[in-house]
């Protein structure tokens, strides 16, 4: 199964520093890790993205059941927003929404099932602690050069996640995800190749 969590008020896109959730009305808030309180997003709430320089428009896409998604019937019925749900901007590659302040409000995905019967045993049965530890963690996190900030965009990594590595490919805007089996600490290291030359052998005295 894979977490979700919540999406607030703050929370950043995938599209650079200054991107940001903007949410509507006064459904619930969630507190996050710094102590403050902040409003819950939902599917048709407003997002400045930084790259194009528009508001947009949040439109889901995550794979959240509808029925695992809060509600808002105050509202006109709308259902709520989660990290990975889409913006849609001026962008030509949509960007997604960074869940980093609501990360106390946790929602568990169904992992699809070949029996019909099945998936709905899961989707209402107590997750066993066994279960719990086993949950996939998906993080987006920037990679940058320390030392000039220049976004590493379109880079090969490899990232060691308690002693297993796992390797991928950050998107256009520098960021590369991470799917982790509950949460855990890793490293990011990014590949980089020298150019191809010839070598000419050194001349003997």
């Amino acid at each position: 199964m894979t977490v979700f969590y919540a999406a607030v008020e703050d929370d950043p896109l995938t599209s650079g520093n200054g991107s940001r959730v903007h949410a509507s009305g006064k459904v619930g808030t969630i507190k996050g890790e710094d102590g403050r309180s902040r409003r819950m997003a939902f599917i048709g709430d407003p997002a400045w993205c930084v790259a194009c320089q528009s508001m947009g428009v949040i439109v889901g896409g995550a794979p959240v059941p509808e029925n695992r998604r809060i509600l808002d019937l105050v509202n006109g019925g709308r259902r709520q927003a989660v990290g990975g749900d889409e913006v849609a901007c001026k962008c030509a590659i949509a960007p997604r929404v960074i869940a980093m302040y609501g990360r106390k409000f946790i929602i568990t995905g169904v992992s699809a099932s070949k029996n019909p019967g099945e998936s709905s045993r899961v989707a209402t049965a107590a997750p066993s602690s066994r279960a719990m530890d086993e949950r996939k963690h998906s993080c987006w996190c920037l990679v940058q050069d320390r030392i000039t900030g220049e976004r590493m965009a379109n880079r090969e990594f490899v990232a060691e996640i308690a002693g297993v590595r796992q390797s991928g490919k950050t998107d256009g805007q520098g960021y590369a995800k991470i799917e982790t089996n509950g949460e855990q600490q890793f490293n990011v290291h990014v590949i980089f190749s020298s150019p191809k030359r010839v070598l000419k052998p050194r001349q003997g005295k």
